[in-house]
């Protein structure tokens, strides 16, 4: 009998000592931790550091349900989601958006478990702060889609490069093809430039440049590729375009730049023309060489001529 007491003393130690580690470890515990009923869905424990990342006193917290407390009031279905917590025994969130006292957004990962506590079910939820890891996983992104954008940017114009522009040209080509579509093509050059440099110098050559890449942005549909091909030549890509609205693109586009009116330090330029070579897809052309070949000789001709006008690729 003695013995037998002097085992339960030990066993009481034992679960003393036990539940005092526990705690310890609960309340110095470097991410958040609620306590919940698993029956209720009752908040019975939250740790220190639950109370410093969202701002909410305990008393916020204990005896409410889960989706009772402001920080969670947002989340989509979130009693949906303790129902799962209670069938699955273990979910886990990842950027889980949580909303602090003062109005902070705190991204979160959020893993819960189910266990048997005093005779009764409860979900554990360790809730880990990971905005700093998602902010920097955004920034490298962004610096990604950045680097990606300049590599495919003309830096003078804003256009696309030329690189770009073979690229766009290759993937449209097949899309033309598989759905038997037509695709225009714009090859345009300014008349005199060189004319222009010479009497202006290369800064106000590098204005008109400029000017023109964004007139080309503003002038085309959304799905058109306007690309700086080089020097003071452009190419625009007009998916799904027909001969003619290729060609009446091109012309109205010669025409409005013909009616600017353009200065460099006060002073006034000549007027600033285009001249345009037109081809289309499967008319003039069944590859991008051929294509963009006869575009410039269009071009050369269009120059030949005169200056200032739209030629038709023969």
């Amino acid at each position: 009998m003695k013995l037998k007491k002097q085992e339960e003393s030990l066993l009481e130690l034992s679960l003393r000592d036990s539940e005092i580690r526990y705690r310890r470890l609960f309340e110095a515990a470097q991410d958040g931790i609620l306590i919940l009923d698993a029956g209720t869905g009752a908040i019975t424990d939250v740790n220190p550091f639950m109370v410093n990342m969202l701002g909410y006193s305990r008393a916020e917290f204990i005896e409410k349900k889960l989706w009772e407390v402001g920080a969670f009031k947002d989340i989509e279905a979130s009693k949906d989601a303790f129902q799962a917590l209670q069938k699955n025994e273990y979910i886990r969130y990842q950027d889980l958006p949580l909303k602090a006292k003062d109005g902070r957004l705190v991204q979160v990962e959020f893993v819960s478990n189910v266990y048997w506590a005093g005779g009764a079910r409860v979900i554990q939820c360790n809730i880990r702060d990971i905005t700093e890891r998602v902010q920097i996983q955004d920034a490298l992104l962004k610096s990604e889609a950045s680097l990606r954008e300049e590599s495919v940017r003309d830096h003078l114009t804003g256009l696309f490069n030329r690189r770009y522009m073979e690229e766009t040209l290759k993937r449209e080509l097949l899309r033309a093809v598989r759905k038997r579509l037509s695709l225009g093509i714009i090859m345009l050059d300014l008349d005199n430039f060189k004319q222009c440099n010479d009497t202006w110098g290369h800064a106000a050559g590098d204005m008109i440049l400029h000017e023109l890449g964004s007139i080309l942005h503003g002038n085309f549909r959304g799905e058109d590729v306007p690309c700086r091909y080089g020097g003071d030549e452009f190419i625009i890509i007009l998916p799904d375009a027909s001969r003619m609205a290729t060609y009446g693109r091109a012309e109205s586009l010669c025409e409005y730049v013909s009616q600017l009116h353009s200065k460099f330090e006060d002073q006034p330029f000549d007027a600033i023309t285009l001249s345009a070579g037109v081809a289309v897809f499967p008319e003039h052309g069944s590859t991008i060489d051929s294509i963009v070949r006869v575009a410039d000789e269009a071009l050369y001709r269009a120059k030949h001529a005169g200056r200032n006008q739209v030629v038709m690729a023969e």
